[in-house]
C-alpha cells in the first residue's frame, strides 16, 4: 500500500469490524447479562472509591481481588452461555454475586483508610500543608518565652513529626535501595548533536540533555518500566538506572532506549530515484540535500513479503522537527493521526504551500532512517494531518507511542552496566549488621557515660533515625552505598550535639547551678555551636545535591535530611523530654563519668611543630601520586578491560571463588567482579581489571575453570569516573567558598581562613595516606572524602565557637584564651570521635570490600580531622591575628553587648 500524507479533514477510515453473536446464541446472551448485572452494580461503587482515593497498588489489588474474581467468573460463564445455553450461566453468575457483595464494603473501607493514610505521605498538597503546620509550631516554639508553652508546643510538634514519619515508612517496603544496594541495570546515554534549519550540526547543551532525559523517563513510565532513575553527566550524557530490574526488563529498556524515535519530516527530492546513486557514490553533489537509508516493505500481507533496504535523497534540513509534534494517535488500518504545536503548524503550512499534491513527497525520518515516504494527497497542510500506509496496526501503535514524546537529538548507548542483586543483598545484610552493632555500641557508650541524660539522648537518637528514614521514604529517595556514608556522618553529628550539651551541663552543675538553670544554660550556650557546625555541613550537602550526580547526590540527600533531623532531635526533642522530667521531678541529680579530666595543655605553643608535621605529610601525600602515577588510581578513573563470562549451572565458578582467585594474583590494579542472572539458567560474571592485567586474569580463570567459554572482552571507559571526580571536586570547591563566607560573617576573617585551610589540609592528607597505604583511589573514596570534609568542618566550628565565647569573657592574651577554649572542648572532641569510631569500626569489620575502603578512610579522617581542628585551624587563627596585628580579645569584648544571642 502506498503511504500518503493528508489533512485530517480529508481523511476517511473504514469502520471497525463488529463481531455479532450467532442467531441461535442470541437468546442465551440476554439472561446471562441479567445475571452479571448485579455483580457489576456491586463492583461499581468499590471502583469509584478506588478511583476517588489514590491507594497503594498492592493494597488495591489485594482488596479488589474477590470482586475481580467474581466478575471474571460471571463474565466467563456468560460467554460460555452464548455458545451453549443460558441455563448454565445464570446459576454461576448468581452464586458470584454474594461474594462480590460481601467483599465490596470491606474493600471500599480498606481503600478509603489506606488511601487517606497514604495521601498523608505521598500527596504533595498534604505534605505542604503538614509542613506548614510543623513550621508554624516550630516557629511558635522558639518565639515563646513561656516555659510551659514551650513544653506543650514542643510535645505536639514531636508527636506530629513521629506520626508522619511512622506513616511514611509503613509498610517498611517503602524504604527502597539504590542500584548498588538492590542490583539492577544502568545505561549511560550520549545525546548526539541535532541539526538546525540550515542542516548544520548544533552543539548539545545541558538543556538538550535535560529534555532528552525527561522524555526518556516519560517513555519508560508509559511502557510500565518500574521507577527508572535518571541523572545528567556533563553537557551531553545522562544515566538511566533501573534499581531491582530483572534481566528481561533491562533488555526491554535497552530496546526502548535504542529506538529513541528522533523523528523529523524532510522533503524528498523530486528526482531522487535518478540522482540517489550518483550522490551516494559522490559522482554528483546536490547542494542542501543528503542521502538517507530507506527501509520499506513490498508484497505486504502475502507469503512473499520482504523488507527492502534502499536509499533516498532528501533535503538536509528538516521541514518540521519531531519536537513540534503535540499529539500522535494510532488508528485502525496502519494510520497515525498527528497534531502539531503552533510553531510546527506554521512551519508545515509555510512549507507545504509551495508543494504540489501528487508530485512532491514527505519523508518520515525516524532515528536517521526513512521509514515512510508518503505523497501528498492535499496541500497545504496545517496543524493536523494523518499518515497512512504504515505496515500494519502494530507499527502504527508503536510509532504513535514514540511520537508522543519525540526527541530533538538522537541518542546512543555509551556504557551498559549490570549490578548483581546478590551483591546488593550481601551489602544490605552486612550494612544492617554494621549499623546495628555500631548504633548499639554508641548507645551503650552514651548510657554508660551520661547515665540518665544518656537515656534521654538515646530517645533523641531514635527520633533522629525515625525522621531520617521517614523523610527518605516520604520524598521517594533511595538508600545507596554513599548514602550510608551520610548516615555515618549524621549519627556522628547527632552524638556530637548531645555531647556538647552535656559537657556544658557538666560545667554549669560544677559551677553550683540548679538542675533547671543548668539545663537551660547548657542548651542556650550549646545552641550556637550546634547550629553553626550543622549549617556549615549543610552548605556542603546542598551544593553537592545541586551540582553533583549519581551516588554523590545520594550522599548529599541523606546528609541533608540527616542534618535537619539531627538538629531537631538534639535541640528540641531532648529539651522537651527534660522539661517533662522536670515537671514530674523525675531527675534529682545528674551523674556523669569523668574519664577525661580537665587539662591545661599549651596546644598553640606547639604550632611550629604541628606546622612541620603537617607540611611533611602534605608533601608526602601529594608526592605519592607523582611517584605512583596511574597506579595510585583505580579503574574508575583510569579505565580498563571488562571480561564477561557465562557461568553454566554445572560450573563451580562463582563471584566469591573468582574473587579468591584474583586475590592471589599480582595485578597492577585491583580487579572487581560483578554477577548478574541472565534470562534462562545462565549467570553472567564480569571482571573489570587493568588492560595490562587482562591477559593474566583471563589465563588464571581459564586454568582454574576450563569449562568456561572464552570471555567477551570490552573496554571500560574512564570518562564516567573522571566526570564524577570533577563534579565532586567542583561542588566541594564551591562549598568551601560558601563556608569561608559564612564563617567570615558569623565569626571573623581569621576563623574563615583557618577553617578552609584546615579542611583542605585534611582532604589532601586523607587521600595521600590511602595511596601510601597501598589502596587505589576509587569512587567510594570520593564519598569518604566528602564525609571527612563534613566531619572536619563540624569539629573545627565547634572549637571556634568556644574560642569566640571565651574571647568575650576571658582574661589574658589571645593565645592563652584560645588554649583555654581548646582544653575546655577536649573532652567533647575525644568523646565525639570515640562514639563515631564505633559505627565506622563496625563498618570496617562487617562491611564488604567497598565499605571497608570507605571505613578505613573515615578512620583516617577522624584522626586527621581531630588533629587539624586543634593544631592546624586554631594555629592559623593565631597566625592571622599576628600578621594583621588585630586584637580579637578587645574586639569581641567590645561587640559582645551588641550581638544578640539565639536562645533555643
Amino acid at each position: 500500500m502506498l503511504a500518503q500524507i493528508t489533512s485530517s479533514a480529508a481523511a476517511t477510515t473504514e469502520p471497525a469490524a463488529t463481531a455479532t453473536p450467532a442467531p441461535d446464541a442470541a437468546g442465551a446472551v440476554a439472561p446471562a447479562i441479567e445475571a452479571v448485572t448485579p455483580a457489576v452494580e456491586v463492583v461499581a461503587p468499590a471502583a469509584d472509591a478506588a478511583t476517588a482515593i489514590p491507594t497503594p497498588e498492592s493494597a488495591v489489588n489485594e482488596a479488589a481481588k474477590p470482586i475481580i474474581d467474581a466478575a471474571e467468573q460471571a463474565a466467563t460463564d456468560a460467554a460460555n452461555a452464548a455458545g451453549t445455553s443460558a441455563a448454565n450461566a445464570v446459576p454461576s453468575a448468581v452464586d458470584a454475586v454474594p461474594s462480590a457483595v460481601d467483599a465490596a464494603p470491606a474493600a471500599a473501607e480498606g481503600f478509603q483508610m489506606m488511601g487517606f493514610l497514604d495521601q498523608l505521605t505521598t500527596n504533595n498538597l498534604f505534605i505542604v500543608f503538614y509542613g506548614l503546620v510543623l513550621m508554624g509550631l516550630f516557629g511558635w516554639y522558639f518565639a515563646t518565652e513561656h516555659e510551659k508553652r514551650k513544653r506543650d508546643v514542643g510535645s505536639v510538634l514531636l508527636v506530629l513529626v513521629c506520626l508522619l514519619c511512622t506513616l511514611a515508612i509503613t509498610p517498611i517496603s517503602k524504604l527502597k535501595g539504590a542500584i548498588d544496594i538492590v542490583g539492577g541495570s544502568s545505561f549511560t546515554m550520549i545525546v548526539e548533536p541535532g541539526l538546525n534549519q540550515n542542516g548544520d550540526p548544533e552543539p548539545v547543551t545541558a538543556v538538550d540533555t535535560d529534555n532528552a532525559m525527561m522524555i526518556i523517563k516519560q517513555r519508560l513510565d508509559a511502557f510500565g518500566i518500574a521507577e527508572p532513575t535518571t541523572y545528567r553527566l556533563g553537557e551531553n550524557r545522562f544515566v538511566v538506572q533501573m534499581p531491582g530490574a530483572k534481566p528481561e526488563e533491562a533488555e526491554r529498556v535497552r530496546t526502548i532506549l535504542t529506538r529513541a524515535a528522533k523523528l523529523d519530516l524532510h522533503l524528498v527530492h523530486r528526482e531522487s530515484e535518478s540522482l540517489v546513486e550518483q550522490v551516494k557514490s559522490r559522482e554528483k553533489t546536490v547542494i542542501g540535500h543528503k542521502v538517507f537509508p530507506y527501509k520499506y516493505k513490498v508484497a505486504e500481507g502475502t507469503p512473499n513479503e520482504k523488507t527492502i533496504d534502499s536509499s533516498i535523497l532528501l533535503k538536509r534540513s528538516p521541514a518540521v522537527f519531531g519536537s513540534n509534534i503535540k499529539f500522535a494517535q494510532a488508528q485502525q488500518g496502519g494510520i497515525v493521526a498527528i497534531e502539531l504545536d503552533s510553531d510546527g503548524a506554521d512551519k508545515m503550512y509555510a512549507f507545504t504551500s509551495e508543494l504540489t499534491a501528487g508530485l512532491d513527497r514527505m519523508a518520515i525520518v525516524l532515528d536517521g532512517v526513512v521509514i515512510s515516504a508518503p505523497g501528498f494527497e492535499t496541500v497545504p497542510l496545517g496543524k493536523s494531518f494523518i499518515i497512512n500506509g504504515l505496515n500494519g496496526p502494530n507499527e502504527a501503535v508503536e510509532l504513535a507511542k514514540d511520537l508522543k514524546n519525540p526527541l530533538k537529538n538522537g541518542l546512543k548507548i555509551d556504557v551498559e552496566q549490570t549490578v548483581s542483586p546478590s551483591m546488593g543483598a550481601a551489602v544490605v545484610h552486612r550494612g544492617v549488621m554494621a549499623g546495628i552493632i555500631g548504633l548499639v555500641a554508641t548507645f551503650i557508650f552514651i548510657l554508660t557515660y551520661y547515665r540518665t541524660a544518656g537515656f534521654v539522648a538515646l530517645i533523641g537518637l531514635l527520633v533522629n533515625t525515625l525522621m531520617l528514614f521517614g523523610l527518605m521514604a516520604m520524598f521517594g529517595f533511595r538508600f545507596s552505598l554513599s548514602g550510608i556514608a551520610g548516615i555515618v556522618l549524621t549519627v556522628g553529628m547527632a552524638v556530637d550535639a548531645n555531647v556538647l550539651i552535656y559537657e556544658r551541663l557538666r560545667e554549669e552543675l560544677a559551677a553550683g547551678k540548679s538542675i533547671k538553670t543548668a539545663l537551660a544554660l547548657a542548651y542556650e550556650k550549646a545552641f550556637t555551636a550546634i547550629f553553626d557546625s550543622n549549617f556549615t555541613s549543610l552548605i556542603t550537602s546542598v551544593v553537592l545535591f545541586a551540582l553533583a550526580s549519581g551516588s554523590i547526590k545520594g550522599f548529599a540527600i541523606t546528609l541533608t535530611i540527616g542534618l535537619v533531623s539531627s538538629m531537631f532531635s538534639s535541640i528540641l526533642v531532648t529539651r522537651v523530654l527534660f522539661r517533662w522530667a522536670d515537671k514530674f521531678q523525675m531527675i534529682q541529680t545528674f551523674k556523669f563519668l569523668d574519664l577525661i579530666k580537665a587539662t591545661k595543655f599549651d596546644f598553640l605553643g606547639k604550632s611550629r611543630t604541628a606546622a612541620i608535621i603537617s607540611g611533611v605529610i602534605v608533601v608526602a601525600s601529594v608526592g605519592v601520586f607523582f611517584v605512583k602515577g596511574n597506579k595510585a588510581l583505580g579503574i574508575d578513573f583510569t579505565g580498563g578491560t571488562q571480561l564477561a563470562y557465562q557461568i553454566k549451572a554445572e560450573s563451580k565458578a562463582s563471584k566469591s571463588t573468582v574473587e579468591e582467585l584474583l586475590a592471589g594474583l599480582k595485578l597492577s590494579k585491583e580487579a572487581s567482579t560483578q554477577e548478574s542472572k541472565a534470562p534462562g539458567s545462565l549467570t553472567q560474571l564480569t571482571v573489570q581489571c587493568a588492560t595490562e592485567d587482562s591477559a593474566n586474569v583471563s589465563a588464571a580463570i581459564a586454568a582454574a575453570y576450563p569449562e568456561l567459554d572464552k570471555p567477551g572482552n570490552d573496554g571500560v571507559s574512564a570518562r564516567m569516573g573522571k566526570e564524577f571526580l570533577m563534579e565532586s571536586a567542583q561542588a566541594l570547591a564551591l562549598g568551601l567558598l560558601l563556608i569561608f563566607l559564612y564563617v567570615a560573617i558569623r565569626y571573623r576573617m581569621a576563623f574563615a581562613v583557618g577553617a578552609v585551610i584546615a579542611l583542605f589540609h585534611d582532604c589532601v592528607i586523607c587521600v595521600g595516606l590511602i595511596a601510601i597505604f597501598g589502596q587505589q583511589l576509587s569512587i567510594i573514596h570520593v564519598a569518604a572524602i566528602l564525609t571527612i570534609a563534613g566531619y572536619s568542618i563540624n569539629d573545627t566550628v565547634i572549637i571556634f565557637d568556644r574560642i569566640r565565647d571565651n574571647l568575650r569573657t576571658g582574661v589574658g592574651t589571645l593565645q592563652e584564651i584560645m588554649n583555654e577554649a581548646i582544653n575546655a572542648t577536649l573532652s567533647r572532641t575525644i568523646l565525639t570521635s570515640s562514639a563515631t569510631l564505633f559505627t565506622v569500626a563496625a563498618l570496617y569489620v562487617y562491611g564488604n570490600d567497598e565499605m571497608c575502603k570507605f571505613a578505613l578512610m573515615i578512620l583516617i579522617g577522624i584522626v586527621v580531622g581531630t588533629y587539624s581542628s586543634i593544631f592546624v585551624a586554631s594555629s592559623l587563627v593565631l597566625w592571622w591575628a599576628g600578621v594583621t596585628k588585630t586584637n580579637y580579645v578587645e574586639l569581641e569584648q567590645n561587640e559582645a553587648a551588641q550581638r544578640p544571642e539565639i536562645v533555643g
